[in-house]
C-alpha cells in the first residue's frame, strides 16, 4: 500500500506535529502541506494510492475516489431499530447474545463490529481485524474518540479492539476455541454501483478473495464461521449449510458451523 501522512492547509504547529508522529508510528513518509496544489496533486505526483490526512477533526483519508473520515454510518440507525425492538439480520446470522466472543476478520468501517459490541455488551468481547493500515489507522481513531449521541453507540465503540493483520494471520496465532462466532464481510466481487460510500475506499481496501482455507481455520478458532455476501454460488464455495437475509436484501449471510 503507497500512502503517506500529510496535515490540513490551514493547520498549525501541533497539527503538523501530529501529522509527523503519526507518519513515524505508520513506518511512511510525512509530506509537509504546500500553500499551493491540492491533495489529489499529491497523490499523482508521488505516485500514492492514498493519503493519511491529518486534521483538526481526526484523520481523513483521502484516495483518487474521494474523501473518507470516520463515522459510525448506518450503525447509528441499526442501533435505534435494536432498540425498538426490531431485528437485525446480522446480528441473527451470528446468533449474537450478551457476553459472546466475537472476531470481525474484515473490519472496514467497523459498521458491524459497533452492532455486534453493543449486543454482546461489556461482558462480552468483540475483535476487529483489519489488514489495509490506513483504513485501521483511521477507523481506529474514530472508534477510540469519535462521540455518538447515543451513550450506548459510543460505549461499544470503545469496546472494540482493532488488530491491524490480515485475517489468515490472524487467525493462525489464535487458540482453538477462543471466539464463539468468527464473520467476514470481503470486498464484494461484483460491486454494489449505489454504495457511495465505498467508492473512496475501494483503492485502499485489502481486496484479494476470501480463501476457503482462511475459512476452515476460522472453523478451529469458532464453532460457527458467517460471510456476507450476495451470491449463492459462493456460499456453496465455501460450505456453508444455511443462508439467512432479509427477502429484499441485496445481501445474505452465509452461515458454516463446524
Amino acid at each position: 500500500m503507497r500512502f503517506a501522512v500529510t496535515m490540513a492547509r490551514k493547520g498549525g504547529l501541533d497539527l503538523s506535529q501530529q501529522a509527523q508522529r503519526w507518519a513515524r508510528q505508520l513506518g511512511v513518509a510525512y509530506l509537509p502541506r504546500r500553500e499551493q496544489g491540492s491533495l489529489q496533486q499529491i497523490l499523482e505526483e508521488q505516485q500514492l494510492e492514498a493519503l493519511l490526512v491529518a486534521t483538526s477533526k481526526g484523520p481523513q483519508l483521502v484516495s483518487s475516489e474521494g474523501t473518507f473520515f470516520y463515522h459510525p454510518s448506518m450503525a447509528v440507525l441499526r442501533l435505534q431499530r435494536l432498540k425498538e425492538g426490531q431485528g437485525d439480520n446480522f446480528v441473527q446470522a451470528l446468533g449474537l447474545q450478551p457476553g459472546m466472543r466475537v472476531l470481525d476478520c474484515t473490519l472496514g468501517l467497523a459498521s458491524d463490529a459497533a452492532i455486534a459490541s453493543y449486543v454482546v455488551g461489556a461482558a462480552g468481547q468483540v475483535v476487529g481485524v483489519e489488514a489495509s493500515t490506513p483504513l485501521h489507522f483511521t477507523v481506529s481513531q474514530g472508534l477510540q474518540h469519535y462521540v455518538a449521541e447515543d451513550e450506548d453507540l459510543t460505549a461499544a465503540l470503545r469496546r472494540i479492539r482493532t488488530v491491524n493483520a490480515t485475517a489468515a494471520a490472524y487467525l493462525a496465532q489464535c487458540a482453538a476455541d477462543s471466539f464463539d462466532v468468527v464473520y467476514f464481510d470481503p470486498m464484494f466481487r461484483y460491486p454494489v454501483n449505489s454504495s457511495s460510500c465505498m467508492e473512496p475506499l475501494r483503492p485502499v481496501a485489502y481486496d484479494c478473495a476470501l480463501a476457503p482455507a482462511t475459512v476452515e481455520e476460522a472453523l478451529r478458532v469458532a464453532p460457527r464461521v458467517v460471510i456476507k455476501e450476495r451470491g449463492y454460488q459462493i456460499f456453496k464455495e465455501y460450505g456453508c449449510q444455511g443462508v439467512l437475509g432479509g427477502r429484499y436484501s441485496k445481501v445474505k449471510y452465509g452461515v458454516r458451523r463446524r
